[in-house]
């Protein structure tokens, strides 16, 4: 059943596990999909999510210049740029699961990757 209670139409608890398993027969859903411009935003999101809040005021106190700390983060981001592009490029060259893990023993072998695995 569904009501109307002049704030919006809703559907009851029993109707909506009804259109759900509808939904669940008929095949309709959204498609698991990750684009290039999606996973860019993710990352970049997380990057400048996590350290821009904290790390300005400790740049600033420890070189003493605005002008000095802005070259520091714009050297720190282009560093950042850089490794992202060799984990992109890692993602392309060796399509296995578990990232940084199988890159490192593909490239370096088992033991140094068990090591790397180990300590994080």
């Amino acid at each position: 059943m569904s009501g109307n209670d002049g704030k919006g139409n809703y559907a009851t608890v029993e109707n909506a596990k009804v259109e759900q398993m509808e939904e669940e027969e008929g095949g309709v859903g959204l498609k698991p999909t990750l684009g290039l411009v999606q996973g860019c935003t993710i990352i970049v999101g997380s990057i400048i999510g996590s350290g821009i809040f904290i790390a300005p005021g400790g740049v600033l106190k420890e070189t003493g210049s605005v002008n000095m700390s802005l070259m520091i983060w714009i050297t720190s981001g282009l560093f950042s740029m850089v490794g992202a592009y060799c984990y992109a490029e890692l993602g392309l060259l060796i399509r296995k699961p578990g990232g940084d893990y199988t890159y490192i023993l593909d490239s370096l072998g088992p033991f140094v990757g068990f090591i790397r695995l180990w300590a994080e």
